[in-house]
């Protein structure tokens, strides 16, 4: 009985893994990366620049959705300028393009992103 209950957990953790490494797979995939630039550019065309705005700004930001794209919370993580109107502009700019494109795969989905947003 022992053995037989060790060797479901093996074969529960391997089952797991397996799972895991397809995702990790499909997020790092082409149709992925699609996706997350359509995400991106959608988010710069809602931007409204403020006049501290300037070319080779980044920001790092987290964005929660919901299935449908509606988002739910942004957060400027960091940008490489410190600039409280440049923050909440990108903030707004997320909310803006609310609801987000949809993955084209359903597989890929995340609830929550991390975006870098670094308009040209």
């Amino acid at each position: 009985a022992e053995e037989k209950a060790r060797r479901a957990t093996e074969d529960e953790l391997r089952r797991s893994l397996e799972r895991e490494e397809r995702g990790n797979a499909l997020r790092s995939s082409d149709e992925a990366n699609r996706w997350y630039a359509s995400i991106v550019a959608k988010i710069e065309r809602a931007w409204i620049k403020p006049g501290s705005a300037r070319a080779g700004v980044t920001c790092i930001v987290s964005v929660s959705q919901v299935p449908g794209g509606e988002v739910t919370a942004v957060r400027v993580n960091s940008c490489s300028i410190d600039d409280a109107a440049l923050r909440q502009s990108v903030e707004n700019a997320v909310y803006s393009a609310s609801p987000l494109p949809p993955p084209p795969n359903p597989a890929l989905f995340e609830r929550n992103l991390e975006l870098t947003f670094a308009p040209q």
